[in-house]
């Protein structure tokens, strides 16, 4: 079996795997919600080629209606129409419409868009948490946008008591209807409506709409769907999946990759485990967040040839209470507080003292940056935390780094940002506030790293930050640029097995790692770039 093979095959398992358990906890499909899936993966059967960004705006100026697929437990799959409502250029005016919003609840909507309610009046008055559910802070950016550019907003769903085929085909309908009225009141706004990926089935919601305003407006309706498991593992076997992200289905629909398939569904079943587990006998053991990064460190390891078990790894969240009895057992006030800012930034991390990994968040990109910390510690030898500051930041970059690197090889459709993206970000923002430090301390020592790599003569310091907490996250995304050159490199045979895993045991306790540290930076700095920016890419 080659290497390929075998990449597909370890990875058609790990998505199978998810796919089961999130039916098991939502409690499985009869025969007619089957068939209303198969009517949506249908989508999927026919002739399609890539494409490009360039080639789907085109393709979206010439429609009224634009249908965008929603993923609703993966946060990528709502940043993906961020960045297609930021990137979409007309003179028409735009309205956009949700289905997380119900319709009976377009009062409450349009005082929170006007400013009138706050944020928490408004959640409350529509009873999110009740009737949604989904985290808030993956639809927040799409509703702030809306408010900055003065977009309408229109909730188009009406909630039904249980997921039946029936109740689909009802919204599906309820949901035309809603979007009809908003085209006839307003004919040359341009619509985008986010729902359901199901839901876009040309049999369902589109199918709905051609009915009520008939034959010749189909050709104004425009498809968006995201992450389609069958074209995957097509672009996967054409060796395409890292360089595809753009699909055109037919000339009236596309699709976008934008994460592997495990990964999908992995965050959904992450995001079931941490809210409800429907379907669940009480025969039936819960899968917690332990095994999920023991899966990744079994799927990491064995990739780097290396094989590790993590028997000796016990993961807490911020829901554990035993938390911070075992970290006062071992550590100083210091140090809490340095640990106690890393939880408040939202940093996963591992401490060797005591075996213990902190996730962060429940999803994929969190649980396999810790998995992959893990693995780099066990290699390293490491027995000790690096608190501090400025002394340890470099080791804490490359910590990052390399986790970075792990994790792509779990989801490696992962994005970073790049210097360009920083220095972008450093001149957009204000003049003041704190969140300005951590990036220039990140582009004052990505110069410093290239003046050094390039025996180049310094004349000035590197950034003394006033917030010791800029450390964090400065070596987040210095540690993303250079992981995501680290996997480029690996994944194109620039860079062998052999020196990924010399990084990987380059010790940390050493009092000269600085030096080490300048060096293998060299090595890597030779690495071509992967990408120009991750705001290019879909």
């Amino acid at each position: 079996m080659s290497d390929l093979q075998k990449w597909i095959r370890i990875r058609k398992e790990l998505y199978r795997q998810m796919a089961e358990q999130v039916k098991i906890r939502l409690g499985g499909e009869d025969l007619e919600l089957s068939k209303y899936r198969k009517e949506y993966e249908k989508e999927f059967n026919k002739k399609w080629q890539p494409s490009t960004r360039e080639n789907l705006f085109r393709r979206l100026q010439s429609s009224r209606l634009i249908l965008m697929g929603d993923f609703h437990a993966l946060q990528q799959s709502q940043k993906t129409h961020l960045r297609v409502l930021k990137n979409f250029k007309s003179s028409k005016s735009m309205i956009l419409c949700l289905e997380c919003f119900e319709a009976d609840d377009q009062v409450q909507i349009e005082k929170f868009m006007a400013g009138k309610i706050s944020e928490r009046e408004f959640l409350k008055s529509i009873e999110w948490a009740k009737k949604w559910g989904f985290p808030w802070d993956h639809f927040r950016p799409l509703i702030r946008w809306a408010q900055t550019h003065k977009v309408p907003v229109y909730g188009i769903n009406r909630s039904a008591k249980r997921r039946t085929a029936a109740s689909l085909r009802s919204r599906d309908y309820f949901a035309a209807q809603k979007l009809c009225a908003i085209l006839k009141n307003d004919p040359e706004a341009i619509v985008f409506a986010i729902y359901g990926d199901l839901h876009l089935a040309d049999g369902h919601i589109p199918a709905a709409v051609v009915k009520l305003l008939g034959p010749g407006f189909k050709k104004k309706i425009f498809r968006l769907f995201q992450n389609s498991e069958k074209i995957y593992f097509q672009l996967l076997e054409k060796e395409l999946d890292s360089s595809v992200d753009v699909i055109e289905l037919s000339s009236g629909a596309f699709c976008l990759q934008n994460v592997p398939p495990w990964v999908k569904w992995q965050n959904y079943l992450m995001y079931l485990e941490q809210t409800y587990d429907v379907g669940l006998s009480e025969h039936e053991e819960s899968v917690d967040s332990t095994d999920h990064i023991n899966s990744y460190i079994k799927i990491i390891s064995e990739e780097l040839g290396r094989g590790m078990k993590a028997d000796d790894l016990a993961v807490y969240t911020a829901q554990d209470q035993q938390l911070w009895t075992r970290l006062r057992s071992r550590f100083n006030v210091e140090e809490l507080r340095w640990i106690e800012n890393l939880i408040e930034e939202e940093n996963s991390f591992y401490l060797p003292e005591l075996g213990i990994g902190y996730l962060a968040r429940p999803t994929v990109n969190h649980a396999a940056t810790l998995a992959a910390k893990y693995i780099h510690a066990k290699l390293a030898g490491s027995e000790l935390s690096f608190f501090r500051m400025p002394k340890d930041f470099l080791r804490n970059v490359w910590i990052e780094g390399l986790a970075y690197f792990g994790s792509k090889i779990i989801n490696h459709k992962r994005k970073t940002d790049t210097v360009s993206d920083l220095r972008t970000a450093l001149s957009s923002r204000g003049s003041g506030g704190g969140n300005r430090e951590p990036v220039k301390l990140a582009l004052a020592q990505k110069m410093h790293e290239l003046m050094m790599v390039s025996n180049r003569q310094q004349t000035r310091a590197v950034l003394q930050p006033k917030q010791k907490t800029s450390y964090i996250l400065a070596s987040r995304l210095l540690g993303g640029m250079m992981g995501e050159r680290l996997y480029s490199a690996y994944h194109k045979k620039l860079l062998s097995k052999a020196t990924i895993g010399n990084f990987l045991r380059k010790s940390m306790m050493n009092d000269n790692f600085n030096i080490a540290y300048y060096e293998m930076m060299e090595i890597i700095e030779s690495l071509p770039a992967p990408f120009r920016s991750k705001k290019e890419k879909m």
